[in-house]
């Protein structure tokens, strides 16, 4: 970290620091105190965590294809088998993006000055892409979990998923690319780090906080029906989708642990809220006009760069059989016929739950019927 040898607690000349007190669009550089150095290697060392908890997570994917490929070499599995699996990998690159754009803050930690050039333009890039990206997956994944869940549309749509994925992947790059590309000074000093210019207002809201602030409301808003869903006291009329009926449980939604995993789902977005307020609250009252501490800054940025510790943490904890972390063995299907249960939605495969027989007779067994084979229900 540079020694603090010039005017007012910085780094800076006293030409450097009448320049940094310029407003955009002229302003080029960024004068940074020793204290708002020190929260930036901060905010760095929590962009570090995220990142390092992420390439854990792959490096473990990848001893998972490995395993599964050693076991089953006939094939027969997916790495991307339900949409879960999708938007839980889309959101870890989008995770790992986000976190790379949060470390470079070690340079202007380092050098207590904060620069336009490549560097800096690459910073901004890089984070417009990280952000938004997980925004958009988090909102996804919130929206995906509670129709799923409430109307069982979408159990197995893949390419749907694929789909969504993609288009909210080109809404980033033509957003990123066009706004770079098109506007002079875009990503300037803001001014602890590179970032939309606040001479662009517009982009900054719908390039990142619009997407940011929907994801929030929206997992607050679709938690609590489906809190009450997974325990049987709303349910959804089966012939008018927009009916709801709430009342006390009948005690049979134990039965269906995939509500439980609907729930587990929405974990994802209500952390992703809890992480993204203290930096809203920041925002909001920088909007508005009102002065926010730098250390308030620091702490509202800390907590958002830990987003990709957060959704490792989630996804080991609640639904760690996904991407292939269940056993091998786990996958072969039984000798028996599957059928699907339309009295439980389901958000993905539920492996820790085996199959068990509902209604078997023997071979050849005079019931004075037909004789009945074996059938197994299974909720997937």
């Amino acid at each position: 970290m540079s020694t603090l040898d010039g005017v007012h607690g910085t780094v800076c000349n006293e030409q450097q620091y009448q320049q940094s007190l310029l407003t955009d669009p002229h302003r080029t550089i960024s004068c940074l105190t020793h204290g708002q150095s020190i929260g930036l290697a901060l905010t760095a060392g929590a962009s570090f965590l995220s990142l390092a908890a992420v390439v854990v997570i792959f490096v473990l994917i990848g001893r998972n294809i490995r395993r599964y490929r050693k076991a089953l070499p006939n094939g027969g599995w997916k790495l991307l088998q339900v949409p879960a699996d999708i938007y839980l990998l889309s959101l870890f690159v989008y995770d790992i993006l986000q976190a790379l754009g949060g470390i470079l803050d070690v340079r202007w930690a380092h050098d207590g000055i904060v620069t336009t050039g490549h560097y800096c333009t690459a910073q901004g890039v890089i984070q417009q892409i990280g952000q938004l990206g997980v925004a958009l997956i988090t909102l996804i994944i919130t929206v995906y979990s509670f129709v799923v869940a409430l109307w069982n549309i979408g159990i197995q749509a893949r390419h749907f998923a694929f789909g969504t994925v993609a288009l909210a992947s080109l809404f980033i790059a033509l957003w990123v690319g066009i706004g770079n590309g098109v506007h002079k000074n875009f990503v300037t000093p803001s001014p602890y780090w590179c970032w939309i210019s606040p001479e662009y207002k517009l982009e900054r809201l719908a390039g990142e906080y619009v997407w940011m602030w929907i994801a929030l409301f929206a997992s607050v808003i679709m938690y609590l029906p489906l809190y009450f869903w997974t325990k049987g006291r709303l349910s959804v009329n089966p012939e008018k989708w927009y009916k709801f009926r709430l009342g006390k449980s009948d005690g049979e939604y134990c039965e269906y642990p995939q509500r439980q995993a609907a729930l587990g789902m929405l974990f994802y977005p209500l952390a992703y809220s809890l992480m993204v307020l203290p930096l809203t609250i920041a925002r909001w009252s920088l909007f508005n006009h009102k002065k926010v501490s730098s250390a308030a800054t620091f702490f509202g940025v800390s907590m958002f760069n830990l987003s990709g510790t957060i959704n490792v943490l989630l996804f080991l904890i609640v639904r760690p059989q996904l991407l292939l972390f269940s056993p091998p063995e786990e996958f072969s299907e039984p000798d028996v016929e599957f059928h699907y249960s339309n009295t439980d939605s389901t958000i993905f495969p539920d492996t820790n739950h085996r199959p068990q027989p509902t209604e078997m007779r023997l071979a050849g067994e005079d019931t004075g019927s037909e004789v009945q084979h074996p059938r197994v229900l299974e909720t997937v």
